[in-house]
C-alpha cells in the first residue's frame, strides 16, 4: 500500500476565495500556507474555527484540513522544518475534512476534489499506525486504528485500501478472539468478494461451532464464487455438505478440488491429505484410507497423511477392545472369541505404530523455528497414542519413553 502524496500549494488552486467570504484568519492562514509558514497557518486556520464569523463555514474547515495534512507531510521528511508542531495532524487533519463535508451543503466540487488526497494521506498514516500496533500486539487498539483507516479510504475512494485495513482490523479481532468483531470486519469483506481465504475460513468455523450450518455454507459458497472455483473454496464447501451429512454433494466437491489440483506434485498430496481428514470425519474410513494412501505414496516423509492412516488404525484398535465382551474361562468359544478379537486388535495397533512414528519422525526432523513450534499439539498426540499402542503390543520399553516424552512436553507449556 502507497502513501498518497499531498501538495497544498497545488491543492490550494483547485478553489477560489473571495476576500469578503471569510475572516481575515482564513485569508491570512491561507497565504501562509502558501508561503510554507506553516506555524502561522496552523494558528491563524485554529483560531478561524473557533471563530463565530467563520466556524460553521465549510471553507474554514477545507483550509484546515489542509494545513495539518501539509504540516503532516512535513513530519514525514527526514529533516522535518516544524517538528512537533501537530503530532495529531492525522486526527486533525480528519476531523476537519469531515467537518467540511458536514457544512459543504452545496455539495461544492471544489472541495471534495481537494480532500480526497486529505482522507488518502490520513488513512495511509493510520493503517501504518494499526500495523505497527499489530507486530507490538496491541492488538484491540490495531483494531480500531484500523477500522479508522478503512473509514478514511472510504472517504477518499480506495476501495482496495479499505479493503486492507478492514483485513488487519478482522485480524486483529482474531488475535484477540473477539468473536463480534470479526463478523463485523470479515463479514464487510465477504460482501466486498475478497479473495482472501483466512476470511472465509475464520467465518466458516465460527459459524460452524455456533451450530449455523445455513450461515457457514453461505460462506463457503461466496468464497467459491469470489474465486471463481478455487480449490480450497470447493474443500469448503466439502467440509460444509459432509457435516449436513450431504455424502454425495461433499464426495462432488471433494473431487472438483482434487481434480484443479491433480497435476500439481505440491498442492495434489496434501490436498488429498485434507479431503481424507474430512472422510474420517464423517467415518468413511474406507475413503479416507484410499485418500491417505495416495498422499503418502506421493509424499512418504509428511505428517498430516502418516497421522491420519496412524489415527484410523488406532481407533479401530479401540473400538475391537471396546466391543470385545468379558471372556468366560469356563467357555471355549468365549475364549477363542476373545482371543481372536485381541490379536486383531494388536495387529490394528501394530498399524498404527508404523504411521505414528512416521508422523513423529517427520516433526523431530523438522529444523527449529515456527514451523516446529507449530506442530507441538501434533506432536504430543503422536506421542500420547503411541505410548498406548506400544504398551498393548508389551513393547514396554518404547511405551515408557513415548509417555515420557509426553509428559514432559506437558510439563513445560
Amino acid at each position: 500500500m502507497k502513501a498518497s502524496k499531498i501538495i497544498a500549494m497545488a491543492l490550494l488552486g483547485v478553489i477560489t476565495v473571495g476576500a469578503n467570504a471569510q475572516s481575515l484568519n482564513v485569508e491570512s492562514a491561507v497565504g501562509d500556507l502558501r508561503k510554507g509558514s506553516l506555524k502561522k497557518a496552523k494558528a491563524e486556520i485554529d483560531a478561524a474555527a473557533v471563530h463565530e464569523k467563520t466556524k460553521d463555514d465549510a471553507k474554514t474547515w477545507y483550509y484546515k484540513a489542509l494545513i495539518y495534512a501539509e504540516i503532516g507531510r512535513d513530519s514525514q521528511q527526514k529533516k522535518p522544518k516544524f517538528k512537533d508542531l501537530a503530532p495529531d495532524w492525522a486526527d486533525q487533519a480528519y476531523e476537519a475534512a469531515l467537518e467540511c463535508k458536514r457544512l459543504n451543503t452545496n455539495n461544492e466540487g471544489d472541495f471534495n476534489k481537494g480532500l480526497v488526497s486529505v482522507f488518502s494521506m490520513v488513512g495511509y498514516d493510520y493503517y501504518s499506525r494499526a500495523r505497527n500496533l499489530f507486530n507490538e500486539k496491541k492488538y484491540v487498539e490495531a483494531m480500531e486504528t484500523a477500522g479508522r483507516a478503512a473509514e478514511m479510504y472510504n472517504n477518499s475512494g480506495e476501495g482496495d485500501n479499505s479493503s486492507e485495513a478492514m483485513f488487519v482490523a478482522g485480524l486483529s479481532a482474531v488475535a484477540n478472539h473477539d468473536t463480534a468483531n470479526i463478523k463485523k470486519y470479515f463479514n464487510n469483506l465477504m460482501r466486498k468478494r475478497t479473495d482472501k481465504e483466512q476470511v472465509y475460513n475464520y467465518l466458516f468455523n465460527i459459524y460452524k461451532t455456533e451450530g449455523n450450518m445455513d450461515q457457514a455454507m453461505k460462506v463457503a459458497s461466496n468464497y467459491q464464487k469470489a474465486t471463481k472455483g478455487s480449490y480450497k473454496a470447493y474443500l469448503l464447501l466439502a467440509e460444509g455438505y459432509l457435516l449436513g451429512e450431504n455424502m454425495e454433494k461433499g464426495k462432488e466437491m471433494i473431487n472438483k478440488a482434487l481434480e484443479l489440483t491433480k497435476d500439481s506434485t505440491n498442492i495434489y498430496p496434501d490436498l488429498l491429505t485434507s479431503a481424507g481428514s474430512l472422510l474420517m470425519m464423517t467415518g468413511d474410513i474406507d475413503e479416507a484410507r484410499t485418500r491417505f494412501d495416495e498422499s503418502i505414496k506421493l509424499k512418504p516423509v509428511q505428517f498430516g497423511a502418516n497421522f491420519g492412516m496412524g489415527q484410523m488404525y488406532y481407533n479401530s484398535a479401540v473400538d475391537k477392545i471396546t466391543s470385545t465382551p468379558e471372556p468366560d474361562p469356563f467357555n471355549e468359544e468365549s475364549m477363542a472369541l476373545v482371543e481372536k478379537l485381541t490379536a486383531e486388535a494388536n495387529a490394528l495397533f501394530g498399524q498404527s505404530t508404523t504411521y505414528l512414528e512416521a508422523a513423529v519422525n517427520y516433526i523431530d526432523n523438522l529444523p527449529e523455528g515456527e514451523e516446529k513450534a507449530a506442530q507441538r499439539a501434533n506432536l504430543g498426540n503422536a506421542l500420547q497414542a503411541l505410548s498406548t499402542a506400544y504398551a498393548r503390543l508389551e513393547r514396554y520399553d518404547e511405551a515408557k519413553a513415548a509417555r515420557e516424552r509426553f509428559e514432559k512436553m506437558a510439563a513445560e507449556q
